[in-house]
C-alpha cells in the first residue's frame, strides 16, 4: 500500500515518537477505511480510550479546524510530553480526540469538605469526602494527579468577538455523585459549575481565545463520570459557532483502600462457601 495522501488525515498532532500501540492505532483510525483493508489482519486490538494518571494536560482544548467543507470548532484534549498515559510517559506533546482520554482522579486527593457555607455547592455535607484534580501544579504533583487545564491557545484572539463559553449540558456518574468546577483564591472557592442543584445554562466557564487556565475539578463519589460540554463562540467573520464533546473522569480509591475492599469481599465469599 502506498502512503495515503495528506488529505486523508484530520489535522492532528500524533506523537509517533512514543511508539505505543495506542498512538499508532489513533493514526490509522484517521486514514480512509479503503486504505486500511489490507492492514486489518495486522491490527492489534487496543482500548478506545487511554488513561492519563499524571502530568500536564488540557482536559478541554479547542481548535479552529478546516474540515474540508469549512472551519469548525474542534474540542479535543492535549497532553504535554512527560505526562503518564497508560503507565508510560509521552515522548512528545500529544493531541487526543475528545473522549480518547480518561482522566484519573487518584484516591490521594480525598479531602473532607469544610464546614463553611461557601462549599455548599459541592452538594455534600461538611466532613464528607470529595476527590479532585487541583488547579495547582504543586498539589497535582504531590498527589500524583493530572494537572488539568482548559486551553484556548489555538484560537487567535483577533478572530473571536467575545469569550469562548464552555457550558456543562450533561453528566452521568455513580449513584449520588456530584461534579463541580471552581477556582480558589486564598482558600475561598468561586464555583462556575455544580450538578448539586441541577444542570442549567448557569454551569458555564468563559475564557478568552488565546489563553490557558486551570480550575479545580471536584467529584463527590468514587467511580466514572462522563461530562458533556457545549462550546460556543462567535467568529468575527463566520458568526456563531458551537460544538459538543464528552470527557470521562475516573475517581479511584487509594491502593490500600482498594486492597482492603478486595480482601473483605474475598473473606465474605469464603464465609458464604
Amino acid at each position: 500500500m502506498g502512503n495515503p495522501e495528506p488529505s486523508t488525515f484530520k489535522r492532528k498532532i500524533i506523537a509517533f515518537s512514543c511508539c505505543t500501540p495506542y498512538a499508532i492505532a489513533q493514526a490509522l483510525r484517521r486514514m480512509k477505511a479503503s486504505s486500511l483493508i489490507c492492514l486489518l489482519p495486522a491490527l492489534v486490538p487496543v482500548s478506545q480510550a487511554a488513561v492519563i494518571s499524571s502530568g500536564h494536560v488540557d482536559v478541554i482544548g479547542i481548535g479552529w479546524v478546516d474540515e474540508g467543507s469549512g472551519f469548525v470548532l474542534e474540542p479535543h484534549s492535549h497532553a504535554e510530553a512527560g505526562a503518564i498515559v497508560d503507565g508510560s510517559p509521552l515522548g512528545a506533546d500529544t493531541e487526543f480526540e475528545a473522549g480518547d482520554l480518561i482522566f484519573q482522579v487518584p484516591g490521594t486527593t480525598e479531602t473532607p469538605r469544610l464546614a463553611s457555607s461557601q462549599w455548599d455547592a459541592m452538594g455534600i455535607a461538611a466532613g464528607q469526602s470529595y476527590w479532585y484534580l487541583p488547579s495547582s501544579a504543586t498539589l497535582a504533583d504531590s498527589f500524583g494527579a493530572p494537572f488539568a487545564g482548559i486551553g484556548t491557545e489555538e484560537l487567535d484572539p483577533l478572530d473571536w468577538t467575545a469569550d469562548i463559553s464552555i457550558t456543562l449540558i450533561g453528566m452521568s456518574g455513580p449513584a449520588g455523585g456530584q461534579f463541580a468546577m471552581a477556582t480558589l483564591f486564598l482558600g475561598t472557592p468561586t464555583f462556575f459549575m455544580s450538578t448539586a442543584d441541577g444542570i442549567s445554562g448557569a454551569d458555564v466557564w468563559n475564557q478568552p481565545a488565546g489563553e490557558h487556565r486551570h480550575v479545580n475539578w471536584y467529584f463527590t463519589q468514587l467511580g466514572t463520570y462522563d461530562l458533556t460540554f457545549e462550546i460556543t463562540a462567535t467568529h468575527a467573520t463566520e458568526g456563531p459557532q458551537s460544538a459538543t464533546a464528552t470527557y470521562s473522569f475516573n475517581v479511584v480509591p487509594e491502593p490500600t483502600t482498594a486492597l482492603l475492599a478486595g480482601l473483605g469481599a474475598l473473606g465474605l465469599l469464603r464465609r458464604r462457601r
